[in-house]
């Protein structure tokens, strides 16, 4: 076996304005495994479509025990002081030990080469969930991925994290729709989506808040991730491959979204993000 080798991460959102992506409202992720690059890197990429956001790092930190996180709504917004987060909506239990991290729009890296990029994608108008509408869940994608890089070393690890975060918390999604991840480290790479479950939700219900799958992207495999939910049929049966919520396959049942008799596979995009016809 290989000896581990960097990850690469290019945020070209630092860039958009050279590229003209603040003129273009669209994130493009392309992630890229050890055996397709030269040096055996595992590389992902964001561009992406917040030109105004700023970057800085957050140290490593240690907490009390049972001391609490805040969840913050407000993460993208550029006109607020620097370093500081927006509106706090919630609380999480805290981790006692936090990596340090570049905190940005989209918080993108962590000292133990943790990389996340991010691309919104469309979803059922059914799911989605407005909190100026009376929405409870309060867990964005953005606040995810912070939570993520100061808790998580290794993408797997990240992937259960941020779906345990979603489901228990409630995805909050933004005004364009749902959400897609890149997440790489020095050996591994995932694409993570996840979709809301509509403005009902209850998080006294015991019902999951959101649903979402994963899917390793192969080491010898390119792929490109445009605003565009990827994920055709997920295969549990392969946990080396794929991961997803409990709820993956019901909430497109008990919607009609798909129906177990027909014979036909389930394809994930086809259920919760068909093609725009």
């Amino acid at each position: 076996m290989r000896p581990a080798r960097p990850v690469l991460l290019f945020f070209a959102v630092l860039l958009a304005s050279a590229l003209g992506a603040a003129h273009v409202p669209a994130c493009t992720n392309i992630i890229i495994g050890r055996e397709a690059t030269v040096d055996g890197s595992v590389i992902t990429s964001h561009t992406g479509c917040a030109p105004d956001c700023r970057v800085h790092v957050v140290p490593a930190m240690t907490h009390e025990k049972g001391a609490m996180a805040p969840v913050f709504f407000g993460l993208l917004d550029a006109t607020v002081p620097f370093k500081t987060y927006g509106e706090v909506i919630g609380h999480i239990p805290q981790a006692e030990q936090t990596y340090r991290y570049f905190h940005s729009a989209y918080s993108h890296m962590n000292e133990h080469q943790l990389a996340i990029a991010e691309t919104t994608m469309s979803q059922r108008e059914e799911l989605d969930a407005d909190r100026e509408k009376g929405a409870k869940q309060i867990m964005t994608i953005e606040q995810a991925q912070a939570f993520a890089l100061q808790r998580c070393k290794t993408a797997r690890q990240a992937v259960g994290l941020i779906g345990s975060l979603v489901e228990k918390y409630g995805f909050l999604p933004s005004a364009q729709g749902s959400e897609a991840l890149a997440i790489a480290d020095p050996n591994e790479a995932w694409v993570m989506e996840v979709f809301a479950v509509g403005p009902d939700w209850d998080p006294e219900s015991g019902k999951a808040g959101a649903i979402w799958a994963a899917q390793r992207v192969p080491d010898d495999h390119v792929t490109v991730v445009p605003n565009w939910s990827v994920i055709k049929e997920v295969d549990l049966s392969d946990p080396d491959s794929f991961m997803a919520s409990t709820n993956y396959r019901q909430v497109a049942i008990d919607s009609g979204w798909y129906d177990p008799d027909s014979g036909r596979p389930f394809v994930w995009q086809d259920a919760y993000s068909p093609p725009v016809t």
